[in-house]
């Protein structure tokens, strides 16, 4: 069996099925999940002018 094969089952297996499948190896694996930044939202220039402007002057 190629290892390119191997990887791409491995790949192909749940984070439940990997895990087991390490421990099955002796295998410790460090887990490094980074939290995920929320993405902003964009607004055009347009519209951030119109609420500037709306927040300014309507005071």
């Amino acid at each position: 069996m190629k290892a390119e094969t191997v990887y791409n089952v491995i790949q192909a297996l749940s984070s439940d099925e990997k895990l087991r499948l390490h421990a099955m190896l002796g295998v410790t694996v460090v887990c490094d999940k980074k939290p995920r930044k929320r993405k902003r939202k964009r607004i055009s220039v347009a519209s951030a002018m119109d609420d500037l402007l709306a927040k300014t002057f309507n005071k």
